[in-house]
């Protein structure tokens, strides 16, 4: 009898391995963006780094006084589609700082000149998904997101073509989303907003054979221990 007892104790102690592994397989971190925060989108992700960038270069450069006009030149950029996010995000800032703004010089003797140029090149401007797959074997696919810009600036004095101020900035987004709601942070319209994804396509075949022999062991030991009662 007292055999018996101890051969259940073995089925059921030998159990207990394979339900410590697969329970190690469950993320206990907390969860990725998407599954119940606010959503941010890729574009917002360019404007929040355009933001910044903006901030810190119009923070370090000479104070220009309130009404001035001021003549944007872009000197340089990386693609027509994502550059409009920086261009729209410095208009807005510069804007909402009091500043007048023009794209082209004016036109004409009686024409109003701008006083000052802000002439700036994107040197680097790109959203990214480095990675995408699971931490852990079972479990909920995840999207490593990164963003990045970088800015060369200066500000010229338009009477005299005297360059008064020149700087540079750099600004960096990394987060992890849930890959469930890709759709949601893309724009079909925007190619900038859709970067390539990079999966293991292998994944797909070894995490279901994994799970299998694993749910196979465990029915395996189930019977046993009711084989052994």
């Amino acid at each position: 009898m007292s055999v018996l007892r101890n051969k259940r104790l073995v089925v059921r102690l030998g159990a207990l391995p394979c339900l410590t592994f697969l329970m190690s397989m469950f993320p206990v971190t907390g969860t990725p963006q998407g599954t119940g925060e606010t959503i941010v989108t890729n574009y917002a992700v360019l404007e929040r780094i355009s933001g910044e960038a903006i901030d810190e270069l119009m923070g370090n450069m000479p104070a220009v006084e309130k009404g001035t006009l001021m003549l944007l030149d872009k000197e340089r950029g990386v693609g027509a589609g994502i550059d409009t996010v920086f261009e729209n995000e410095l208009v807005r800032r510069m804007t909402d700082a009091g500043l007048r703004i023009a794209t082209k010089p004016a036109a004409g003797e009686a024409a109003e000149r701008s006083r000052f140029s802000f002439s700036y090149q994107i040197i680097r401007f790109n959203l990214q998904y480095p990675a995408i797959g699971r931490s852990h074997w079972i479990g909920a696919k995840e999207v490593e997101r990164s963003a990045e810009v970088g800015i060369f600036a200066r500000l010229i004095d338009s009477g005299s073509g005297e360059i008064v101020w020149v700087g540079d900035t750099q600004k960096k987004y990394d987060d992890t989303i849930a890959y469930s709601i890709l759709e949601r942070v893309e724009d079909p319209q925007l190619e900038f907003t859709r970067p390539q994804r990079n999966e293991i396509r292998l994944s797909r075949i070894i995490e279901p054979v994994v799970v299998t022999g694993i749910v196979v062991g465990l029915v395996y030991l189930f019977f046993s221990n009711q084989s052994g009662d």
